[in-house]
């Protein structure tokens, strides 16, 4: 059996693997809280962080919690740079999607933007109620182990009053801990930070690059500050107006994907589970389900079925884990559940007692913060029949549980109302928006980068023939070449570009 990574190392590859999540109504226009009144940034050495980091600045910028009360107090918004290394002709502001934490995203994975740093300083940020700006918490990791340890699901009524308690306590646990962030955490206020941000830097326009979740900020920020576009790419393009049902649903269907290609390698190397992929498929299913009649022993812990959902999130994170994924799987099945915990744990980032922010349920405060803010919620009534859709397009990941579909019984009892203005996008500024899709992404299907694209209305679509989420720059010369032609040097690719699968 191949070793397990340390928790550290394979939750950041979960970080690049699973960054899917893993994003406000006002007037075009406004300018609530900008330009002059953004004070200096502090540049020092970063310490601290998880990943190398010479030759990289940190600091903080102080932006008003409530940009329409400004006796509500502040917030100190974490940012980074790692400074052109050519002749600089700006600052290049970046958001990576995702679980926000931009700071540690960059300083991961700087050296890929080598092309873009010769001539930009490389900017990122926390946003506001992740990493270390303001970010939700949800109290200890106690409180976390309760969630987990309840069946998922809410398909009959034992377990779906126990699922739904055990939220209502981790949403109540925000409330308290965070309450004070959690109604200012949406797109709209994010984007104000962010303009805060490029006056800072002392930029006139915002040059910017987002992949999914940012390509939805860079959207709001277009729209609220239209004429302080610079050269923007949305990558992984999203589009903003989907409801909380509809995120999630584009989810399911990924993680299931994933999980096919799992079932598809077992079987084509040899696999423990069964002969062919609907015997393993079985063998996986009656697993989970067995789980929640009665979890396995381990130690002073459990292995319930939500944790065993938990730890099928290695489907997802690369071929590397798949014999891993199968060989735990296959001692669970066995009565052994102490190897699937242990990659449960590595995957939900539990560290001892506590749970790091960069596993796959790291994201969740800050993920339910966004989305319940900005989008449209289902009603708790409606969660049964939803979950019954969901896992006709995946059995295991239609579930609702801790780590899939998460969004909708936490939004359905969401503390703080919804604001479009986080979904409302309308670019009305004379600067051209460059859109990127990859057309086999099913995170990120081209027809709503598509979407993103019109409601920019001067959006211009450029599609990519391969799978990635987040085309640039992995996705080979032809991408790398309209990134840099439009960042660099302000060429607009033409309308209907599109770039081959490498």
């Amino acid at each position: 059996m191949l070793i397990l990574q340390s928790p550290r190392s394979l939750v950041l590859s979960v970080v690049a693997a699973l960054g899917l999540l893993p994003a406000t109504a006002a007037v075009a226009g406004t300018t609530a809280g900008t330009a002059a009144e953004a004070p200096a940034i502090s540049w020092e050495a970063c310490t601290g962080l998880p990943v190398p980091t010479a030759g990289l600045d940190c600091g903080k910028l102080t932006v008003p919690l409530d940009y329409g009360n400004p006796s509500a107090g502040t917030v100190d918004m974490a940012v980074i740079r790692a400074k052109a290394t050519g002749t600089r002709i700006g600052s290049l502001v970046m958001n990576f999607g995702g679980g926000g934490r931009g700071v540690i995203n960059l300083a991961a994975s700087h050296q890929k933007y080598a092309d873009l740093r010769k001539q930009y300083d490389l900017v990122s940020f926390d946003p506001r109620g992740s990493g270390a700006t303001s970010p939700v918490t949800c109290g200890p990791g106690a409180s976390i182990d309760r969630l987990f340890a309840v069946n998922p699901g809410v398909g009959n009524p034992a377990d779906r009053k126990a699922f739904l308690r055990a939220t209502a306590d981790f949403i109540r646990t925000c409330e308290k801990e965070s309450g004070r962030i959690l109604p200012h955490a949406g797109m709209g206020d994010t984007a104000r930070d962010m303009d805060r941000l490029r006056a800072a830097l002392g930029e006139n326009k915002l040059n910017y690059y987002g992949v999914s979740l940012g390509s939805v900020l860079g959207g709001v920020y277009a729209t609220l500050h239209p004429q302080r576009v610079g050269r923007m790419v949305l990558d992984a393009g999203l589009n903003p107006r989907q409801s909380v049902l509809e995120v999630v649903t584009q989810l399911t269907r990924t993680y299931q994907l994933f999980y096919e290609r799992f079932l598809a390698g077992c079987v084509k190397k040899g696999c423990d589970l069964g002969k062919d992929t609907k015997e393993v498929d079985s063998a996986v299913e009656g697993l989970v389900e067995r789980l929640k009649r009665k979890p396995l022993e381990v130690g002073d812990r459990r292995l319930g079925a939500s944790l065993a959902i938990a730890a099928l999130h290695a489907a997802s994170v690369g071929e590397a884990y798949w014999q891993e994924l199968e060989a735990r799987l296959a001692k669970a099945i066995k009565g052994d559940g102490g190897p699937l915990l242990e990659l449960a744990d590595a995957m939900t980032g539990r560290q001892g007692d506590t749970y790091s922010p960069f596993g796959i349920f790291g994201s969740a405060p800050y993920g339910s913060a966004v989305y319940c803010r900005d989008r449209e919620r289902p009603a708790i009534r409606d969660l049964p029949r939803i979950e019954a859709k969901l896992t006709r397009i995946s059995p295991i990941f239609g579930q609702l549980s801790p780590t899939t579909a998460f969004l909708l019984p936490s939004c359905a009892q969401w503390p703080v109302p919804v604001d479009p203005e986080g979904r409302t996008v309308g670019h009305t500024g004379p600067a051209p928006i460059v859109v990127i899709s990859s057309k086999q992404d099913t995170a990120a299907p081209t027809k709503e980068a598509a979407s993103l694209s019109r409601q920019l209305t001067n959006g211009v679509l450029v599609t990519y023939g391969g799978d990635l989420h987040g085309a640039y720059p992995a996705g080979g010369p032809c991408i790398t070449g309209v990134v840099a032609d439009y960042v660099v040097t302000g060429k607009v690719p033409a309308k209907g570009t599109s770039c081959p699968a490498t």
